[in-house]
């Protein structure tokens, strides 16, 4: 790490660096808004809160970022539909709670213990399927207009492109900035083909009747009482994906762990990481409206910038906050066209997969039950097989993760058979 978690970067380095990682988790954050169809404004202001809460609780001694989680979609919008904004907020507590529970049970067992729940070979995998399933979302982020453009691939590459010769090249502060410079860089370019006339990439509508300052949109200001049924029904659904969700959480803190050359298992601890997410959750259901999580964006760019620092955490997260209040920035930030963002993803997300793969170089897959394990993981993490209904469903990472753990169980090792 060039600042690592307890470093504080001068003021000119950490506000550029945390807004590298508030544009690494920009889109995700606002995408989860939208399909949720809460205000954007106060998803914002709740994604920064989160994060803020996350790095209390853990005593500023993890470096992850906190956001809108696409886990919580489907319980989120249930409970919208049955009974607004306070459901969610009953579902945010219900989560709290079921994270702290675990968080205190964990706190009770040695971390050499856990470890022999989630091994590295387990671990890699996971983080590997974490990866490998983001990438799914890039050809999402290269449509423009809902459809797939010639045009949003190439500035997809071409900020792709302008990322890696920064970092490999670059001296001085750019080589550590390479996201934040390349974003700039497509951005430019999309602003150049729309201006132009050659492809409409830019919309330059969400700059029209701005104000300076506005509070934003909170969850908090829809407050109503929420009636018994309601509370009944939004109960059991979260706890079911809060379960599916801690899953994520781990891997991710591995995954970052491993990046930044730190055991967060053992400090902050499982623990303090537990109830920092789950009062995170609660802190962005209260006034953002919406689930959180730990966001692999971030994890990724913490590794390919090598800047740990929770002090550019928390810049980044202030920074969110304020996007909530200063409408002219937010609009800026929302007018950058997902094929650039999408450019920046086709390396991130390929970092946290081969952050998986330098962890499964340090496990021996000469060994018949790592060697089962690893292939089982990654055929079940990517195949998009859920085990579940609507109510509740294991998939993806989390069930590749559970069936892991299963293997790790029953599979002894070769010395002992």
């Amino acid at each position: 790490m060039i600042y690592d978690i307890h470093d504080r970067p001068p003021v000119g380095k950490t506000l550029l660096f945390g807004l590298q990682l508030l544009l690494s988790t920009f889109v995700a954050t606002v995408l989860i808004a939208n399909i949720c169809g809460v205000a954007v404004s106060g998803a914002l202001f709740g994604a920064g809160l989160a994060t803020i809460v996350y790095l209390i609780i853990t005593g500023c001694r993890s470096p992850m970022y906190i956001s809108n989680s696409g886990a919580f979609v489907a319980p989120v919008m249930m409970a919208l539909a049955a009974g607004g904004y306070p459901a969610v907020a009953v579902g945010g507590l219900t989560t709290c709670c079921v994270y702290c529970i675990f968080g205190l049970i964990f706190t009770r067992i040695p971390v050499e213990n856990i470890y022999k729940i989630f091994p590295k070979a387990l671990i890699g995998a996971v983080t590997m399927v974490i990866g490998i399933t983001l990438m799914g979302f890039i050809g999402t982020y290269v449509q423009i207009g809902g459809e797939t453009s010639i045009w949003g691939i190439l500035i997809a590459l071409f900020t792709s492109i302008v990322i890696a010769v920064i970092s490999h090249y670059a001296k001085g502060m750019a080589k550590i900035l390479p996201f934040l410079l390349g974003t700039l860089a497509g951005y430019a370019c999309a602003v150049t083909l729309t201006l132009s006339g050659v492809c409409p990439i830019v919309d330059f509508g969400v700059f029209q009747n701005l104000r300076l300052l506005a509070w934003p949109d909170i969850a908090l200001r829809h407050w109503s009482p929420v009636s018994l049924p309601v509370i009944l029904s939004v109960i059991p659904v979260y706890i079911a994906f809060t379960v599916s969700a801690m899953m994520e959480c781990l891997s991710d803190h591995a995954a970052l762990g491993g990046i930044i050359g730190k055991d967060l298992y053992k400090d902050p601890g499982l623990g303090r990481i537990f109830a920092g997410e789950g009062i995170a959750n609660l802190a962005a259901s209260i006034f953002g409206g919406l689930g959180a999580c730990s966001y692999g964006e971030g994890v990724a760019c913490v590794g390919y910038s090598r800047v740990s620092s929770t002090i550019v955490t928390c810049t980044a997260a202030l920074m969110m906050i304020s996007l909530a209040f200063v409408q002219p920035v937010q609009a800026f930030i929302q007018s950058i066209p997902s094929c650039v963002f999408g450019g920046a993803a086709i390396v991130l997300y390929g970092f946290i997969a081969c952050s998986g793969v330098k962890m499964l170089q340090q496990t021996d897959l000469n060994n018949q039950k790592n060697l089962i394990m690893v292939s089982s993981v990654l055929s079940l993490g990517i195949s998009g097989i859920a085990l579940g209904g609507t109510a509740f469903a294991l998939s993806g990472t989390a069930l590749a993760l559970v069936f892991g753990i299963v293997l790790n169980l029953i599979l002894r090792d070769p010395a002992n058979v």
